[in-house]
């Protein structure tokens, strides 16, 4: 089945969030609410937190870097995109500046210390939280990490997502996931449904994956539920 996403009927229209429905298959379906507003992300964090049993938690930034070793650090994109996936329950945080992530973010999410967050990239992203003097992660483990380890395929430390969801899951994410947009898109005023989509069904495979390999025995029982090849 092709990704889709809609808004949620469920969910009223406001001015300071909009909800989506993302299906990525028919057993995938995530609910994604894209906010800025520090009151919005601590009723979000709230109940997220509140119905979650499990201990991991996908964390994700746009725009990705760029692969290429020439590129110096000084010229790779400043993150305007911040995505958490508890469960099937995805937060899309807007950041026009790096000061722009509300105190509550780190009061509620990271500073508890019964998650361990998962992800592509995180040295990236835990970087960025200490440069900007928000917080120094130390629950942490990197996804490209996991995977070679598990496999013992040391080419995965460099991988991409779609290449480590292949081989530790045996999944088929469509290309477009893959696709870059132009970096101005995710400094809009308002992120596309098309962004939304894409960073959403990274984090939140980031995080199938991730459950795989550090939480074998739930996620064995679950995965013919959860995480069921994405037919196209």
């Amino acid at each position: 089945m092709p990704y889709k996403i809609e808004r949620d009927p469920q969910v009223p229209v406001a001015g300071d969030r909009t909800c989506y429905v993302v299906t990525i298959d028919d057993a995938n379906i995530l609910r994604v609410t894209v906010t800025s507003d520090a009151v919005r992300i601590q009723e979000w964090l709230n109940i997220a937190i509140n119905s979650y049993h499990g201990q991991l938690v996908g964390i994700h930034v746009e725009p990705r870097l760029f692969k290429s070793k020439h590129v110096h650090r000084s010229l790779q994109p400043s993150i305007r995109a911040l995505f958490v996936a508890i469960g099937p329950r995805v937060l899309v945080v807007q950041l026009r500046s790096a000061k722009d992530l509300p105190q509550t973010f780190v009061d509620l999410l990271l500073l508890f210390d019964q998650f361990h967050f998962v992800g592509m990239d995180m040295e990236r992203i835990a970087r960025w939280l200490n440069e900007n003097q928000y917080y120094f992660m130390k629950n942490i483990s990197e996804v490209k990490e996991l995977a070679a380890d598990e496999t013992r395929r040391e080419e995965l430390r460099t991988a991409g997502l779609k290449k480590i969801v292949q081989t530790v899951m045996g999944l088929a994410m469509d290309p477009i996931l893959s696709r870059r947009c132009l970096l101005k898109r995710w400094s809009s005023k308002n992120l596309s449904p098309e962004l939304v989509m894409q960073g959403s069904i990274r984090v939140f495979m980031a995080l199938q994956v991730a459950r795989a390999i550090l939480d074998p025995p739930r996620s064995a029982q679950t995965s013919a539920v959860n995480c069921k090849p994405i037919n196209r």
